[in-house]
This record gives C-alpha cells, structure tokens and sequence, in this order.
C-alpha cells in the first residue's frame, strides 16, 4: 500500500477527473477467464456514472480495483490522480458494498460511532455527525439503540449507507445500494445521490435496478464478459429510441383527436404509432423530444393525466445486447 502522506483537503481538487482506468486487466487464481479484459473509462468530478450488465460482467469486480482491495494483473486505476491504494484516497472515499457483514452486538448508534472513528473524523462532532446521518437514511429513531440482530434486511442496508456517509467522501462507490430496500427506501437513496452530487461529490453506482440507474446517473457504463461494451451520456437520449405512452381523459377539442395529436407529435418531431380517445402512443428520440410532445398536447388543449415511457432506454440497451450475445 502506497504511504503517501498527500493533503486529503486537497487531494479532490488535484485532478478534473476523479476516476481514471487504464487498460485493466484482472483475473481470478485458478480461471482461465479474465473477470476484466482491458476496461478503460473515466469519471470526471461531480458526476452520477453508472455501471450495469449481467451478473459475472465484472462490476464487483472493477469496484474492488477502485477501492484498491484487489489488485489488477496490468492496468492502472487513478482516484483524483492518486492511486487507488493511496491512504489519502482512502480517507476520501467512501463504499455501500453489495454484501456488508456487521457487528451484530452493536446498536445503530454504537455502530456509527466507531465508523466516524474509523473515519478519522473530529470527535468533538461525533454524536452530532452520527445523529445526522441515522436522519438521513430515515432509520426510526425508535431502534437506534437496539441490537443489530434484530434489524431486518432493509434495516441494515439503510445502515448500511449511513456508514458509508459517516466519513463524509469525496467519492462515493455504491454497489446495489438499493438491495433489499422496499420502494420508499429506493426513493430515499435516489435523493441522497441526488443530494450528494448536488454537494459536490463523485459517486460511482453499480445496480440492476435499471430505471433508477436511469434517474439519477449522468452517463452509464455497460459491462459485459468483463470489457466495456458501450459508454452512454443519459443527458443526451443517446441510448435509444423508445415510445412514449400518453394518457388523457376523453374530451371536447376544437377539430378532430386525430388532427390535434398529428401536429402536436409533427411540431415535436415526433411520430405518432397509435391514437385512441383516451390515450396515444409515440416514438421519441429522447427525453427533450418527449417533453416537447407533451408541452405541445398541453397546448393544443389536450390535459395530460400521465405519460410514461414504455420500456425504459437502458433496459431496451440491456435486452439489445443480449440478444446480439445470443446470435454469437
């Protein structure tokens, strides 16, 4: 392990990009099969990236590398220009890993306060930092001094993340950080990567749970057989065409359904694939063109009660490179 004695203060600020792989390359004892074969991709600060692909694609895997807990066979892996075995790099890096083991004897409470130690953080802003971060993940105040033992599933993964923001990181590395999590807990961690980002930090999500990877990443990562099959900007629509379904109440209109649809999709550039009296559907380059469309609905008198993509852009990529897989 590097014994650099770098100022972790200004290390985030040392490189525009806060995660630089090169040509990495890992494989397991044993297994004639690389789990990373020459993954290279960069992330640059203050960014949302994503990684997704079938299980054994070697999204674990690439994290392990970014933590410095495994060790590629060639390759290099920078974390804000430092490497990633750097113990400066590891103060400002925090990890919500897929599996956590926990020290069942403990309560919540116990638990945080010897990860803010951990951490290295000022002990005079313990109970306050601990307190806070039991808040943020929602954990009921009512069982932060029981035994984690007693805590379900969805409980410890909330703890679970509450540690990873004890040490208050730079860059945060969250594989399946929504595992186990009921649909309110799903919503919670959406927020908190929202608000992390909006407080300047770097987190690199790794998840199955495609239609959140969608909402909150800024570009995505697909890995497959252990390279990177494609790199996605989400911001742009760049994954794929999709159709859009519109729903409205059955209404008066001045002219006909038809008409009203017809121009709203032409002056969004849109097409229109099927118009019924209730609701509509549409194909759509992106999220702007989407959001055009409905605009222009709006206006030409129709009140949209709901519109909703009918297959979300990185589940059509997924099902898309599957099936290219399948024809090999």
């Amino acid at each position: 392990m590097s014994q650099d004695n770098v100022d972790t203060s200004r290390l985030a600020n040392s490189s525009p990009l806060a995660v630089e792989v090169t040509d990495l390359v890992k494989t397991y004892p044993g297994s004639d099969v690389a789990a990373l074969s020459g993954v290279s991709l960069s992330v640059e600060q203050g960014e949302i990236f994503g990684l997704i692909g079938p299980n054994g694609a070697g999204k674990t895997t690439l994290i392990g590398c970014l933590l410095g807990l495994l060790r590629p066979d060639s390759g290099a892996v920078k974390i804000f220009g430092k490497p990633a075995d750097c113990l400066a790099v590891r103060h400002v890096t925090g990890y919500v890993p897929e599996r956590s083991d926990f020290e069942y004897w403990m309560t919540a409470r116990q638990f945080l306060q010897y990860h803010h130690g951990l951490a290295k953080r000022d002990s005079k802003d313990r109970e306050r930092e601990v307190t806070e971060a039991l808040e943020a993940v929602e954990l009921a105040k009512s069982v932060w001094n029981r035994r984690l033992k007693t805590y379900s599933r969805g409980m410890l993964q909330r703890l679970n993340i509450a540690q990873m923001l004890i040490g208050k990181p730079r860059l945060a590395l969250l594989d399946e950080p929504t595992l186990g999590l009921d649909p309110t807990g799903v919503t919670l961690v959406r927020n908190l990567v929202k608000k992390m980002q909006d407080e300047g930090m770097t987190a690199i999500v790794n998840s199955h749970q495609l239609d959140e990877v969608e909402r909150v990443c800024d570009r995505v990562a697909f890995i497959k057989g252990g390279k990177i099959a494609s790199v996605e900007n989400l911001h742009s629509g760049a994954v794929s065409d999709y159709f859009l379904l519109v729903r409205w109440p059955e209404c008066q209109l001045n002219g006909s359904l038809n008409s009203v649809v017809a121009q709203a999709a032409k002056d969004a550039s849109a097409a229109v694939d099927a118009c019924h009296h209730e609701w509509g559907r549409f194909a759509v380059k992106d999220n702007k063109m989407a959001t055009q469309l409905i605009r222009n609905l709006v206006q030409q008198g129709l009140p949209i009660e709901e519109a909703v993509p009918e297959r979300a852009k990185l589940e059509e990529l997924f099902s898309s490179s599957e099936k290219e897989g399948e024809g090999q």
